[in-house]
């Protein structure tokens, strides 16, 4: 029932957000923070509270690089930032698996 209810507030918000700052951003902000979450930890509330800081996160970051260099559109910095941190996170979670195979072969 909690799923339910958190998928039905998910597309809420997806549906009013979208009209607000456009789908790609949205769906950009939606699946990026969250993976890069699922790459740092397996726990589910720690990846959403996680998920939920690196979003905001990408969102701030995004809008001063966006007011530092006025050439750049703010959406795309958001994005960049959003994405950055999924590489980030995703080469940490690879150093990680392979960290226990490197201290067993020495």
């Amino acid at each position: 029932a909690l799923g339910l209810a958190f998928l039905v507030l998910v597309g809420v918000i997806t549906a009013a957000a979208t009209q607000a700052v456009g789908a790609l951003l949205v769906l950009g902000l939606l699946s990026a923070p969250a993976g890069a979450a699922l790459c740092l930890t397996t726990r589910p509330f720690r990846a959403m509270w996680l998920s939920a800081g690196l979003a905001v996160l990408s969102v701030w970051v995004g809008l001063t690089l966006s007011y530092v260099a006025p050439s750049l559109p703010p959406s795309f910095a958001i994005m960049a930032v959003a994405a950055s941190l999924y590489v980030v996170a995703a080469i940490i979670a690879a150093i990680r698996r392979s960290a226990p195979r490197l201290a067993s072969q020495n």
